[in-house]
């Protein structure tokens, strides 16, 4: 028999070994994964008692169909804005929309600033439309924030945040990836992704959702600040990407809503955990779009799509 002939026979022979283990081995119990791998997100939704310093005390229905978008003026109106329309609350007044609007911000003079899809929408007190041009095909506007000189928007189809003079024009990004200047770019897996203004010194805190992480910027764009967590625990977040949306209280402690495992919490200004508002039992499953909003004396307003309200929290006394 030829040397080749022989290295054949053995090369079967040992491929033929190599497959009987196999089946072995797949058959066996040893495939069956350990205690160590069986875990559930039902663990993480069980949270202390005693770290749920709200509780629920009021909601607003608006006769509007896939709510979408929430705002506490600052004359403390609440706007929703759902299928082509805004509700104004405690008026109960609604008011046209050529589209759904995603975003909502409203100025000291009571001009409301919409993201509608790729572009900015703008309706003085009369309620007459400016439009913005469009942001490009890839556009798509999550957050929109305003002070007295600029209108921020967050746009996760661009993975970007644009700022805006106050009389449009052509926007400023702000968040760009810049090593040199550790700005890492915004890693943003999914549509959400949020941003509002501090009240204390006018810079922007952006969430940058696939980090886990909250990204302080002064309006020029200059990075200021950053903290994050990554975790299933209950001062952390976890998933793809959280927190999807955020507001600032009024001492500047942060609260923020997740997806995946929805629940509503306070963070400090350093992102230590303050306490919970919401915990994940008081939501559906599966819910998504818990946008958050803040009015002057610390009450919380959580946008509830699943169940087609406002929902308003107060701490406990």
């Amino acid at each position: 028999m030829s040397t080749a002939k022989k290295n054949w026979i053995w090369f079967i022979a040992l491929m033929l070994l190599v497959l009987g283990v196999g089946i072995y081995l797949g058959q066996s119990r040893r495939t069956e994964l350990g205690k160590s791998f069986d875990y559930s997100l039902e663990d993480y939704r069980k949270v202390d008692p005693a770290l749920i310093r709200y509780t629920e005390v009021d909601r607003i229905v608006p006769n509007i169909g896939k709510l979408s978008a929430l705002a506490v003026a600052p004359d403390g109106n609440v706007y929703v804005g759902g299928e082509n329309a805004i509700s104004i609350f405690p008026e109960n007044r609604r008011l046209p929309v050529n589209g759904t609007p995603t975003c909502i911000a409203v100025d000291d003079a009571g001009t409301v600033f919409l993201g509608v899809g790729d572009h900015v929408e703008i309706f003085s007190k009369d309620w007459k439309n400016t439009a913005w041009p469009s942001l490009g095909e890839k556009a798509y506007l999550t957050s929109i924030a305003v002070d007295d000189w600029y209108v921020y928007v967050a746009d996760a189809g661009s993975r970007r945040v644009w700022r805006y003079k106050k009389e449009g024009g052509k926007p400023l990004e702000i968040g760009k990836k810049d090593w040199a200047n550790g700005v890492r770019g915004f890693y943003v897996p999914s549509p959400f992704f949020d941003l509002a203004i501090s009240r204390t010194d006018g810079s922007i805190w952006v969430v940058n959702p696939g980090y886990h992480a909250l990204e302080n910027y002064r309006p020029d764009g200059m990075p200021l600040s950053k903290w994050e967590n990554s975790s299933f625990m209950i001062d952390g977040f976890s998933g793809c990407c959280n927190p999807s949306h955020f507001a600032l209280m009024p001492d500047g402690g942060f609260v923020t809503a997740e997806k995946g495992l929805p629940r509503v919490k306070i963070h400090n200004v350093d992102g230590s955990l303050r306490c919970v508002v919401a915990a994940p039992d008081q939501f559906d499953d599966g819910v998504l779009g818990l946008d958050v909003a803040v009015d002057g004396n610390g009450r919380i307003y959580v946008l509830d799509p699943s169940q087609g309200a406002v929902r308003i929290f107060e701490e406990k006394k």
